[in-house]
């Protein structure tokens, strides 16, 4: 009689082949829907990062231009003159900050995830995932993602 039960519970113990596929495909499935959930959240906060340090830029700039009467000619002269404990140097993806400055003007760009320079914006603020470059010109967003 207990060795029946014990023939018996050693055929039932596990899982089967067809449950562990089953398994596999949820996970799969689940996987695929959350990655690309979180690679966007990723980019956002690329995003986010890097539009904060340009807007402190933008503000130590406008606090040099009070102070001396000119832009800064450079983003390290920011630092070096004591208008910002460490100027940033690279956006949220690694890469440089773009910054061209005139008499009476300064750009400074973030080339965004694709790290190259599109085309001109269409409209004051887009938002588009193939080229999402960030541009500040004097103080204001000229070019930037959406929802900001």
């Amino acid at each position: 009689m207990i060795s029946k039960l014990n023939r018996k519970l050693r055929r039932d113990e596990g899982f089967s082949l067809i449950e562990l596929l089953i398994v596999v495909a949820i996970i799969g499935i689940i996987a695929a829907i959350a990655v690309p959930q979180l690679m966007n959240a990723m980019d956002r906060g690329r995003q986010r990062r890097s539009m904060a340090d340009m807007r402190n830029i933008a503000t130590a700039n406008g606090t040099m231009r009070v102070d001396t009467g000119a832009y800064a000619a450079a983003l390290a002269d920011l630092s070096a003159q004591g208008y910002m404990q460490v100027t940033p140097a690279t956006d949220g993806w690694g890469t440089g900050y773009l910054y061209v400055t005139g008499a009476d003007t300064y750009t400074i760009t973030s080339l965004g995830s694709d790290a190259g320079a599109g085309p001109a914006a269409p409209a004051p603020w887009i938002n588009d995932p193939y080229d999402p470059d960030i541009v500040l010109t004097d103080g204001q967003f000229t070019q930037a993602p959406t929802g900001q």
